[in-house]
């Protein structure tokens, strides 16, 4: 609450008593009354009206909101402006309002995560810019296992959004998610699927996550202006945090390696997928229509990525099919011999149904593969390292800043997946550590 202080003080050692010039006049006995008084000391008569005007000026400007500060060299009001709060990983504003997820038995201050870069090595096609190489992290505290991250909260955390997050519950890979329970028993990660009618995805677990469904969101892209928008109207922020990085793969049904196709182009994979070209041996290929395979981009954190990065934003072409998830597409690709899809680079490896296909910047580029080996047993993270790779992005943890169980939980998950041994953890599942030299 802001405070108007209008107060003259006196002299040292004066004191102020009722004279002719300094005092008022009582119009009921007549005494004399000190000036700074509004009612007759003698007989309890008002004296003026003033003072009481002044008060009520004064609680008007006390419930408007604004701090001032009265100089007196000047005579004037100056206001001074209220400080925004500012928001980290270690504070945020508190909000009465609780969260409707969880109840855990205690609701210690969130734990602090380094901080970390924001911007992914993004490349265009056609262009052939120096390759960005993976970020350093300044120095953080962190933690070296994920039994030692703190102010865990307790109770059932509802979490959701990136598919692309899904090998974290691999046991192939590492399983993540299990060895996160192992190290927490009571912090209980519940996987939620989006409402009927909705694919599982970024976009729909960012609304999850706004509407207060979930506690956590997983991203594979980075949040968009209205979705901070919308968390603003609910009187909360989000936050997003990378905790790895990861490569974009296309994959092919294999009889079109076997008959000359060698890689595309960043150019080439945007003509297919606009409907631009529609035919294999346009690309130098064989005779053999073009099937191209996506998910929404409505949805999906990396059909929205892949539109607006490899697409420049352009629509689906109308001869590309719309699967629900990556697991659809790739059992599409494989029983269609003119099939192509794209997804997260950890989906596609191991996969013996389909081929990963080299990508190039350029014509005059280099093919790359998203493989590290022929058999594409593990993803090239060399390349997606040094962003010689041609797509590759940032992985985001999504957190709630409301000052409830969500934000403490988003931030322990986070803090986990920044551990030495969450980033072995990422590593196993097929991507490539934020933090480049995990203990």
């Amino acid at each position: 609450m802001a405070i108007l202080a209008l107060s003259v003080l006196p002299r040292s050692n004066e004191v102020m008593m009722p004279n002719e010039s300094n005092s008022v006049k009582c119009g009921n006995c007549g005494n004399l009354n000190p000036s700074t008084v509004d009612k007759c000391s003698y007989c309890g008569h008002r004296l003026r009206w003033g003072p009481v005007i002044v008060k009520a000026l004064a609680g008007l400007v006390v419930l408007s909101g604004g701090y001032f500060s009265w100089t007196s060299c000047s005579q004037t009001l100056i206001p001074i402006p209220s400080p925004s709060p500012t928001y980290s990983l270690t504070s945020s504003p508190q909000v009465t309002t609780p969260s409707p997820i969880v109840s855990p038995d205690s609701n210690p201050t969130p734990t602090p995560s380094p901080p970390v870069p924001t911007t992914s090595p993004i490349v265009s096609p056609d262009s052939n810019p120096t390759p960005t190489p993976l970020p350093q992290l300044p120095n953080a505290t962190t933690y070296r296992s994920l039994a030692e991250v703190p102010n865990v909260p307790k109770g059932v955390i509802r979490y959701g959004g990136s598919t692309t997050f899904a090998v974290l519950e691999d046991k192939d890979k590492g399983d993540a998610i299990t060895a996160i329970k192992k190290a927490h028993p009571e912090f209980n990660l519940i996987y939620i699927e989006p409402p009927p009618g909705e694919k599982p995805g970024s976009g729909s677990g960012l609304r999850m996550l706004i509407e207060g469904q979930i506690s956590i969101a997983r991203s594979s892209r980075p949040l968009k202006d209205d979705e901070f928008e919308r968390a603003r109207n609910r009187n909360f922020t989000l936050e997003q945090i990378p905790v790895a990085i990861d490569g974009i793969a296309f994959y092919v049904n294999p009889e079109l390696m076997n008959q000359g196709v060698k890689g595309i182009t960043l150019t080439q994979a945007q003509n297919i997928f606009t409907g631009k070209v529609k035919n294999w041996k346009e690309i130098g290929g064989p005779d053999i229509e073009i099937a191209p395979f996506s998910r929404d981009p409505i949805d999906g954190g990396t059909p929205e990525f892949f539109q607006e990065t490899v697409l420049r934003k352009q629509a689906l072409g109308s001869n590309v099919q719309i699967a629900r998830d990556t697991t659809e597409s790739i059992r599409k690709v494989a029983i269609n011999s003119g099939g192509i899809g794209y997804a997260t680079a950890s989906e596609v490896i191991n996969q013996i149904m389909i081929r990963s296909l080299p990508l190039a910047r350029s014509a005059n580029s280099s093919f790359i593969s998203p493989c590290s080996d022929n058999n594409c047993t593990a993803v090239n993270k060399a390349t997606f390292t040094d962003g010689s790779y041609p797509i590759t992005r940032q992985l985001f943890v999504i957190i709630k800043r409301d000052g409830s169980i969500a934000e403490q939980a988003g931030v322990a998950y986070a803090d986990m997946l920044l551990s030495d041994e969450g980033q072995k953890l990422l590593d196993k599942a097929g991507f490539v550590p934020i933090r480049n030299n995990p203990r």
